[in-house]
């Protein structure tokens, strides 16, 4: 369970701010969110002149600036979405722990009714 260790230290590092309640997408390739558009492209620092670099710096700062701003909406929706499927999966399990208990129940019945 490293993957979920290092998905909640993750989760505790990062300041989450709430969203809209979108669900993520599953697939073959992984989760992918919804409801926080592209990925922003990553900028590269050019170190070709000082010139190059000291404009490559502004698309440096706004890339890191809209990753953390992705980053947060990816973590709450992946949050939202884990909240999600727990719950559904413990409504689940519990409808058929009580469907078992009404088969327990109606079984008794059934042999008191039907001595054998």
């Amino acid at each position: 369970m490293r993957c979920s260790h290092t998905f909640l230290s993750l989760l505790s590092l990062i300041t989450v701010t709430a969203s809209g309640a979108e669900a993520g997408t599953l697939a073959d390739s992984g989760w992918t969110p919804s409801g926080c558009g592209p990925a922003p492209a990553v900028s590269q620092l050019d170190l070709n002149s000082l010139d190059a670099y000291n404009k490559s710096v502004e698309a440096v700062n706004a890339y890191r600036k809209n990753s953390h701003v992705y980053v947060n909406c990816l973590i709450q929706e992946a949050n939202n979405d884990i909240q999600t499927i727990t719950k559904s999966a413990k409504t689940a399990q519990q409808a058929a722990h009580d469907a078992d208990d009404k088969i327990l129940e109606d079984k008794k019945a059934a042999d008191k009714k039907f001595p054998k």
